[in-house]
């Protein structure tokens, strides 16, 4: 049976402290191994790890978007969940620690019900996504790496171009690894390279109108994208109008800038 993909930070989390409490695996070091799909001690598994760290990064700031009462109540589970992801006064080695007791069926249940408490609060946003389709962002991303490998030095530092690019090849690389980490992961990070997007196109030096309008459409498609994704739009024609509007006005904005500014 084809596994689910998580839908919050929160769900990724759960299962995958779910995937090494139920690896049976003799440690904790093996058990991660089993749940990340990382040999131990590999830059991958450093990597997968780390993202794991920041869905409960994710997952706190979140829990903090609930009503009061519910987030006194799922913050008393913080040191729970943190201790689980990096057990931080016991050897990830130690037979007698088998990753059975790396945390309680109590908590991951907590977790759970945190997860599908975040997931009915946020429906819609990039916390919690109410679309499903990958392949538009997964191609725009693969377009826009195409075209900053396009952008002349003279029009885009290359330190700030190289900075994009690395945001755009983590978010495909968090594409390839929905199942694991979630489309959560994915929207957020999305919106992040929306904002680094935007910033580079404010510092675009180039005054040839084919470069700018190329950069303009591929800012709109990726917006929409986003969009597609986030808010569970039905249509791509509906979503490049927003994306179109969203450009619009970063353009304004930035002409009144510059005007005030001379």
């Amino acid at each position: 049976m084809e596994s689910r993909i998580p839908r919050t930070s929160a769900h990724g989390l759960h299962e995958i402290l779910a995937g090494v409490w139920g690896s049976g695996a003799e440690n904790f070091r093996k058990g991660w191994s089993a749940a990340l799909g990382a040999e131990w001690g590999s830059p991958e598994f450093a990597r997968r790890h780390a993202e794991v760290a920041g869905l409960l990064a994710e997952t706190i700031q979140q829990v903090h978007a609930l009503p009061a009462a519910q987030q006194d109540r799922y913050s008393r589970y913080f040191p729970q969940w943190w201790t689980a992801v990096v057990q931080p006064d016991v050897g990830w080695t130690d037979s007698g620690r088998p990753a059975r007791v790396l945390v309680t069926q109590e908590t991951l249940d907590h977790l759970a019900s945190a997860a599908d408490l975040l997931q009915g609060a946020l429906q819609g946003t990039t916390s919690a996504p109410a679309g499903s389709n990958l392949e538009v962002l997964k191609e725009s991303c693969a377009s826009w790496l195409e075209l900053l490998d396009q952008t002349a030095d003279s029009e885009l530092a290359p330190s700030l171009r190289e900075e994009i690019a690395a945001q755009i090849r983590h978010l495909l690389w968090l594409i390839e690894n929905a199942q694991l980490f979630g489309v959560a992961r994915i929207s957020r990070e999305s919106t992040s390279v929306i904002g680094a997007l935007a910033q580079a196109s404010t510092v675009l030096t180039g005054q040839d109108p084919h470069t700018g309008g190329k950069w303009r459409r591929g800012f709109v498609s990726f917006i929409a994208a986003s969009a597609l994704l986030a808010t569970g739009m039905t249509t791509l024609e509906t979503a490049i109008e927003s994306g179109a509007g969203v450009v619009k006005e970063i353009t304004q904005v930035v002409e009144s800038v510059a005007s005030s500014a001379g």
